[in-house]
């Protein structure tokens, strides 16, 4: 597997990604849509500006009920960040801010949960206990998250015969939860979040790894959120829906990807994660040939790596005649100058991961997230571009700390915390190349590659929330439930296929905002039916994006579907129709249905109509009559679109325009 070439996205097939390994899994995140919040009783969904109050923070973590603690939060607290939370009076109270105890779950939140439980065909709980997931990145102030499991271990069809795909998709398991803050920036050692978003109730659908190619992981992704919209519950537009994706190759470890906010650019995605993991995996192999051990990378555990460590030197002394300007302007602050030597690591600093990124960036995103540089550039390595520094000054530098011809530098600096905490990220990152993929959480870029954000966190981070009782689920509310479930996606778009829609436009219409509204009006007529949905699915997304004050309502549209349903209207006529009940909502219905059904005077009109445009074509003579044809049916066919056929009116323009001129005319 390590010799397969490295491909871009789009040039490889089903069997290529079996080859690698691929297996990928989803957790998705879906917004409810409740009148409170999850533990109290704030109003959610209010994105605001105001700032009325700020509250500064910082965490540490606390140990597990085995007396643990858990890897992620000890990274964490690493990262030494001042948390500061900015507050808006209507949106958070004193339950956000960890100043009282939490309200009873929301009802409301609890219903929908289970109603998309029941939808996935889990296992239901009979009692709903909250648990307490540590989060130190400071997106939550009380540095847990209450999250209760609701459903376990169902399976629900996953079809998509454009990917050859015909088979059931395990779900293994559903969470209520609480969301998260909104970041505002990010910068050195300080974090700043806007809380509005904070404590809303939302639901994690979480997958088996079962997904084989990076399409089969968007498709998965679409039929979940389907799943959750059928329902009408959950919030719909940016950030309401953010998928977490898992993403693994063979000889490789899981890896997680955060905050997808759309489908369209997973398969990418995970393509490009797909193939950083197997460059990854060379460059562990290249150090196995090369006898690179774990100890050769080990630092003590106390003390300033410069102190008691030979892999890593104070450099600020060696570069005082430096020309480089990151150099030039580090001294000038006063920065900590680090060396640290890398054994065996020589040319695989420049090894490409993503597009665009080597190993060394690699480096430098731990770095980033850990020790939060200020400045940048805050590295530099001894690789092909060698940082803007003279070959003799690396020399000098590798002396320094005994580096050997198969060695690789690396310079980093910041003050004496940062630069220690850098200096230390740097040898366990490069301790991690020796296991090939480390378990890892990834931030999503918009050029699909992808950057550091934490280790990947364990069991450790969950224990008991003992501020919530249990909740019991009942029988009778289950019952109630699923008496009242919606339509499943794929029965919906099974129903639609069987009126004779095409299986993506069945499933288009399957996962519309307006589904219902065509079930209520839809003719009994297969091909009225059809051409009604057809037209739906043309122009509504159109009018949607562009901001329609609102799309026409059932007893608007009835009188354009029995207009179809009784052959009184053309079926090209249909979407015009649409367009004019969405764009003039004064106009009555039957009014703008009537303007285009036929009309006797159609025929003299039409007649008159192609006088016309045949003697004007004249001024076309110069041109072919295919040319003259297509510029003359766009002047006769708007004005009679829905009263009279398009191809009668085309061949009796073509008849027209063939026809010698009158030797009148002009």
């Amino acid at each position: 597997m390590l010799d397969f070439p490295d491909r871009a996205y789009g040039e490889l097939r089903h069997e290529d990604y079996q080859v690698l390994g691929f297996m990928g899994g989803l957790e998705v995140h879906q917004q409810l849509h409740t009148k409170s919040k999850l533990f109290c009783r704030c109003p959610p969904g209010h994105r605001v500006t105001r700032v009325d109050g700020e509250v500064l923070r910082h965490m540490r973590p606390t140990l597990s009920e085995l007396g643990e603690y858990d890897g992620t939060a000890l990274m964490e607290f690493k990262t030494r960040k001042e948390i500061v939370y900015l507050l808006e009076r209507g949106s958070v109270c004193t339950y956000e801010m960890d100043d009282t105890p939490p309200f009873e779950i929301d009802g409301e939140a609890v219903r929908i949960a289970l109603e998309v439980a029941q939808l996935l065909n889990l296992n239901l709980v009979s009692e709903l206990h909250v648990m307490r997931k540590q989060y130190l990145d400071g997106s939550i102030p009380t540095g847990f998250q209450r999250t209760a499991m609701v459903g376990l271990t169902g399976r629900i069809p996953f079809r998509a015969p454009e990917l050859g795909v015909d088979r059931d998709l395990s779900i293994r398991q559903l969470s209520l939860e609480e969301d998260s803050c909104r970041e505002v920036s990010d910068i050195g050692h300080r974090i700043t979040f806007r809380t509005d978003r904070l404590g809303m109730p939302l639901t994690e659908t979480v997958t088996e790894p079962e997904f084989l190619t990076p399409l089969e992981l968007q498709a998965g992704a679409r039929l979940l959120a389907r799943v959750a919209q059928a329902t009408g519950k959950v919030r719909r537009g940016p950030g309401a829906a953010r998928q977490d994706v898992n993403v693994s190759i063979a000889g490789g470890r899981r890896v997680e990807i955060k905050g997808v906010h759309h489908h369209r650019g997973l398969p990418r995605l995970v393509h490009v994660e797909a193939f950083r993991q197997l460059n990854l995996l060379r460059i562990k192999h290249a150090l196995d040939r090369r006898g690179v051990e774990p100890t050769m990378l080990a630092l003590p555990s106390t003390g300033r790596p410069w102190e008691v460590s030979h892999l890593v030197g104070d450099a600020a002394s060696l570069l005082r005649a430096c020309t480089a300007r990151p150099i030039l302007e580090a001294l000038g602050r006063g920065h900590r100058i680090c060396v640290v030597r890398l054994p065996g690591f020589n040319q695989l600093l420049d090894h490409p991961t993503q597009p665009g990124a080597t190993f060394a960036n690699e480096l430098a995103e731990r770095v980033r997230v850990i020790a939060c540089p200020v400045h940048r550039p805050f590295l530099a390595h001894s690789g092909n571009d060698r940082g803007g520094l003279d070959p003799l000054v690396w020399q000098r530098l590798g002396r320094e700390v005994g580096a050997e011809s198969g060695d690789a530098l690396v310079l980093v600096w910041g003050d004496d915390a940062d630069a220690a905490t850098a200096a230390r990220e740097v040898l366990l990152r490069a301790g991690e190349a020796l296991v090939g993929v480390p378990a890892e959480t990834r931030q999503a870029h918009a050029d699909s590659t992808t950057g550091f954000e934490r280790i990947l966190p364990g069991p450790d981070r969950m224990y008991p929330d003992t501020d919530t009782p249990p909740l019991p689920i009942t029988d009778a509310a289950v019952t109630e439930i699923r008496e009242r479930l919606p339509e499943r996606p794929w029965e919906r778009e099974a129903r639609y296929r069987d009126l004779g829609l095409d299986a993506r436009g069945a499933r288009r219409l399957a996962s519309a905002p307006w589904a219902d509204v065509y079930d209520e009006v839809r003719p009994a007529s297969r091909s009225a039916a059809r051409r009604l949905a057809t037209a739906l699915e043309k122009r509504w997304p159109y009018h949607s994006r562009r901001g329609a004050a609102s799309l026409p309502d059932a007893a608007r549209l009835r009188p354009l579907a029995r207009a179809l349903e009784a052959g009184a209207l053309r079926p090209e006529a249909a979407a015009r129709v649409l367009d004019d009940l969405t764009r003039q909502p004064d106009v009555g219905a039957d009014e703008i249905v009537v303007g285009y059904q036929p009309a006797p005077q159609d025929g003299a009109r039409l007649d008159q109509r192609i006088a016309q445009v045949a003697a004007t074509a004249l001024e076309l003579n110069g041109r072919s009559l295919d040319a003259r044809l297509r510029w003359a049916m766009g002047q006769v066919v708007p004005a009679f679109l829905g009263r009279v056929d398009p191809q009668a009116i085309r061949q009796r323009l073509a008849a027209a325009l063939r026809e010698p001129a009158p030797e009148h005319a002009s």
